[in-house]
């Protein structure tokens, strides 16, 4: 008799939300919560570039989300007419040769978001009944912007964390129709490259088809020196950042066999996700002039922040890429030592929130966990892109330090930890009794 199976839980025993893949709590709920977080964050950086300057800002979260363009675009955005004639059918050149994709098979598109790019493509390709083998990092999981598609219409979905798993799999239940890679996730663990490319060697059915979330790709190829999406084996889709690590606007590359493409293009037009003038003309510029020396640099300077962090945490701080970053079940075992060893009243997302917006609000110190979308994943990441060396490695530490100290005080305290994220709720002027007028009209003024 086979026993039932048990929901997956987080290492406090707090169930798993199967899409997102991380706990919810009582502060964090859901997507509402999490967005509401998020625009606190950006109200923080607004108050303090008001009040103390830009330079009070220092940005370590791997990413830009600039406009990329430059003053000579600007005369040729003023209506659609001038930028038809100037830009319309320049940005795809510069994707194709960033992923190192054929122009002979490949085609391009420049949508508004590597989520919704995901969205869009999986949604497109993928029917009821399908099945999706996925290969993510230990320690890391497929984006939710991935996994929520594939659950909407209906597809089946089996993800691995280790290659010898998933050629098992392969071999025992048939190939699938798509293999979903990510070869750096969103807490930033890295696939091998020799396990990407093995994963890739798969003997394929006739119509299963290969889509690489390269989010991340300029991390790959900047810190790791790894090929670019297209160049790492037989690949059908594949999209990147344009913002990750490059000096770009918030947009998504995506970049796949022309006849795919061609199918998913008309979804993308019909709702909306293809990228506006400013951001098409942002990531042609960005992509022009990407630097992987940049990221090498930051590569290197998270290596002396790893080391300071391991001599205080231990492993539990990890690199990745040109960043550090511990996991947020990890800062509550930090912040709780020596402490009640009851279960905590948050959860990995609220933990890594507290640090990330202690971190902003007191120091400065612009993170991803501060600003991410909502669906991100529960760990404090420090990337030293773009402002890791203006500030340096001994000020990120301490500061780190500190708001760990701090999320140890609001462990037990909701309200607190409540504030911390999102910001004191809005409260109500009594109106003045003289000011009533229960039983009169109200006349206009």
């Amino acid at each position: 008799m086979d026993l039932p199976k048990t929901a997956p839980t987080d290492r406090f025993g707090n169930p798993l939300d199967p899409i997102v893949g991380y706990a919810r709590g009582v502060i964090l709920k859901g997507t509402q919560e999490e967005v509401e977080r998020m625009l606190r964050a950006r109200h923080i950086v607004g108050e303090r570039v008001r009040t103390k300057g830009k330079e009070s800002v220092y940005d370590l979260s791997g990413m830009n989300r600039g406009s990329g363009i430059t003053a000579d675009d600007v005369p040729h955005l003023t209506s659609h007419v001038p930028f038809f004639e100037r830009f319309e059918g320049q940005t795809e050149p510069y994707a194709l040769k960033h992923m190192g994709a054929d122009p002979a098979r490949n085609r391009a598109l420049i949508i508004n978001r590597v989520s919704a790019a995901n969205f869009v493509a999986l949604s497109t390709l993928l029917a009821g009944g399908d099945r999706v083998f996925a290969l993510a990092p230990a320690g890391g999981s497929t984006h939710p912007s991935a996994v929520r598609p594939i659950s909407m219409v209906g597809a089946a979905f089996h993800q691995f964390h280790a290659i010898a798993d998933l050629e098992r799999a392969w071999q025992t239940q048939g190939p699938p129709r798509l293999l979903l890679i990510t070869p750096i996730s969103a807490s930033k663990r890295h696939i091998a490259l020799a396990d990407v490319q093995r994963a890739l060697g798969l003997p394929r059915a006739a119509n299963t088809l290969v889509y690489v979330d390269d989010a991340h790709m300029a991390s790959r190829i900047g810190y790791f020196r790894e090929p670019r999406t297209f160049e790492l084996g037989n690949v059908d889709l594949g999209v990147c950042s344009a913002d990750k690590h490059v000096a770009g606007p918030r947009a998504g590359i995506l970049v796949g066999r022309a006849d795919l493409v061609t199918e998913i293009s008309s979804r993308v037009y019909e709702l909306g996700f293809d990228a506006q003038a400013g951001q098409y003309v942002g990531v042609a510029n960005a992509l022009r002039n990407f630097d992987p020396d940049v990221i090498r640099k930051a590569g290197d300077l998270a290596e002396q922040l790893l080391r300071i962090l391991q001599a205080r945490y231990g492993d539990k701080a990890y690199l990745g890429g040109p960043g550090v970053s511990l996991s947020g079940d990890d800062v509550l075992e930090i912040a709780r030592a020596g402490a009640n060893k009851g279960k905590p009243k948050l959860v990995a997302v609220e933990a890594a929130g507290v640090v990330a917006m202690e971190m902003l609000a007191q120091d400065g110190i612009l993170t991803i966990g501060a600003v991410s979308m909502p669906s991100s994943a529960p760990v404090v990441r420090l990337m030293m892109y773009p402002d890791g060396h203006r500030l340096g490695v001994g000020p990120i530490a301490d500061s780190l330090h500190r708001a760990i100290a701090r999320l140890g005080e609001v462990l037990d305290d909701v309200e607190a930890a409540r504030d911390g994220l999102l910001g004191s709720p809005p409260r109500l002027s009594k109106i003045p009794p003289a000011a009533t007028k229960p039983h009169g009209v109200v006349r206009a003024h």
